[in-house]
């Protein structure tokens, strides 16, 4: 009977580092909001690439988001690109090191974007590329992926 307890204690720090990856992922605040409302989306970045400093962040915005206005980072540039209306906001610069949190926040209306997108669940779905240096993650996957992109609930309008 002691020798199983004596194995939990041991496998704890195993768990708690397979656990990290998933907390290690770009995520979108807040988590939901509802469709016609203005509201300002914070992408938070929290490592770099394998070690080395974020120094760049795209990120593609899809239809049914309009009123694009980017909150100014110190250190770093940004860009839109645009093809009838704001299709992807680039921010480079910085660096922001491995490790270091920090976000890069827009403020979007939100015009039922989720069904926009033909998701079927009302989510928003921001594909982001992170670059650091040489090295690219593409955080464009599904939820359960290993670099799932960033989504923000849409809730029905009122």
């Amino acid at each position: 009977m002691t020798l199983r307890f004596a194995a939990v204690p041991a496998l704890l720090p195993a768990l708690l580092l397979a656990a990290l990856p998933a907390a290690a992922h770009i995520h979108a605040s807040p988590a939901q909001a509802g469709a016609g409302q203005t509201v300002e989306i914070a992408l938070e970045v929290g490592h770099g690439c394998s070690g080395a400093a974020t120094t760049a962040l795209r990120v593609a915005l899809p239809e049914g988001l309009s009123n694009i206005l980017i909150a100014p980072r110190v250190g770093w540039q940004v860009e839109t690109l645009e093809e009838g209306r704001v299709t992807e906001i680039r921010w480079s610069g910085g660096p922001l090191p491995d490790g270091t949190k920090q976000k890069f926040a827009f403020v979007a209306t939100l015009q039922g974007a989720g069904e926009a997108q033909g998701t079927g669940g009302g989510d928003l779905v921001l594909p982001v590329v992170q670059v650091c240096g040489d090295t690219v993650v593409r955080w464009i996957d599904g939820p359960d992926s290993d670099h799932p992109a960033p989504r923000l609930r849409i809730a029905p309008g009122s």
